[in-house]
């Protein structure tokens, strides 16, 4: 099957599910600019594939209430795999693929903000924010997939939306300077820090994350998953 009809499913699949941002590159592109322990697998093709999955705050209301150990990874992973499955299940023979997501430790971990720049997705900027072009700093990466299919020529990364020296620069320094929290209470406080870092960001400012969902994101509080 074609890489851009394998990815456009995927794409109209996962934004069912709140999973409203997909792009897609070849795994050579990837894994030429990374370390071999991050790199992806490419099934022996080494313009395999890759789709690039992640979200804006679009995402919120499908997990707003949900339990459970990781309700937020849980819905991402069962969105996706069912993503991938329908894509998938009009092909003969259905190619070999992987799934490889964000909180998964090593062998299994990849780059994904350097992947979802490769594949076009989102700048990486030296404050280490993944800034879309429309939505600027207000997403979140959640997994990429590898097909065996041959995936799409490579292409420029996107183009820098913002001025880090002028916006969210003086606001890592502040963050940095913290230092590292010397316990329960210190870490209450510090993630307001870093949220400072990305509301200094001056783009995608009319797409920033609910309170709620901000608070679950920095401080994991299962509470803001009931507040609206």
């Amino acid at each position: 099957m074609d890489h851009a009809v394998l990815t456009s499913v995927i794409a109209a699949r996962c934004a069912r599910g709140g999973l409203d941002l997909v792009a897609s590159c070849a795994a050579a592109d990837y894994n030429v600019r990374v370390p071999d322990d991050v790199r992806l697998p490419d099934f022996g093709r080494p313009r395999a594939l890759v789709v690039v999955v992640g979200n804006t705050r679009a995402l919120w209301p499908h997990v707003r209430g949900a339990k459970g150990r990781a309700p937020v990874d849980d819905h991402a992973a069962a969105t996706i795999h069912a993503a991938v499955s329908i894509a998938l299940a009009g092909c003969t023979p259905r190619p070999a693929t992987e799934l490889r997501f964000a909180p998964e430790p090593p062998p299994r971990r990849i780059a994904l903000q350097r992947l979802a720049e490769i594949a076009g997705l989102a700048w990486l900027s030296p404050s280490h924010l993944s800034v879309h072009p429309t939505y600027g700093p207000w997403i979140a990466l959640r997994a990429a997939i590898v097909i065996d299919v041959d995936g799409p020529p490579s292409h420029e990364p996107p183009a820098p939306p913002c001025d880090c020296a002028r916006g969210c620069g003086p606001a890592l320094d502040r963050a940095l300077a913290a230092g590292e929290p010397r316990g329960r209470n210190d870490l209450r406080e510090r993630w307001r820090l870093w949220l400072a870092v990305r509301d200094a960001c001056p783009a995608g400012r009319d797409h920033r994350y609910g309170d709620a969902q901000i608070r679950y994101h920095y401080t994991g509080d299962r509470a803001a998953l009931k507040r609206d």
